[in-house]
């Protein structure tokens, strides 16, 4: 599978917000929700503020598909869960985290009740 291209990396490392909405197999959406993302050395990466038990994240690791929507356009992705991350890049997520969003929300996503909920998003 090709990986996302630098433009669309690009676009992911500074938009601010995106809507994920998680796709059902026929290709029908269930409703999105507004997330963060991140681009760490060229991977795309969300987390669940509220961890697991919520429907945007439990349906898109469900059906591992999603759809992510901007105001400049759209993106379909493949939803990994990634809990295996080695401790390099749980903190360099952790650190980008913390560097894009800067708030205190931010560091909330890096609570074990976010970082449990750890997803890569891979382009589909």
């Amino acid at each position: 599978m090709a990986g996302w291209t630098p433009e669309q990396l690009a676009f992911l490392h500074d938009v601010v917000e995106v809507r994920i909405t998680p796709l059902q197999a026929d290709g029908t959406a269930w409703p999105g929700r507004l997330i963060w993302v991140l681009e760490v050395d060229g991977a795309v990466w969300a987390r669940s503020w509220k961890g697991e038990n919520v429907e945007w994240y439990t349906r898109a690791i469900t059906t591992r598909r999603a759809r992510l929507t901007t105001d400049d356009g759209e993106l379909d992705a493949e939803v990994s869960l990634r809990q295996d991350q080695d401790a390099a890049t749980a903190a360099k997520i952790d650190a980008e985290f913390l560097r894009k969003y800067g708030d205190p929300y931010a560091q909330e996503m890096n609570l074990p009740l976010a970082a449990a909920t750890t997803i890569e998003l891979s382009p589909r």
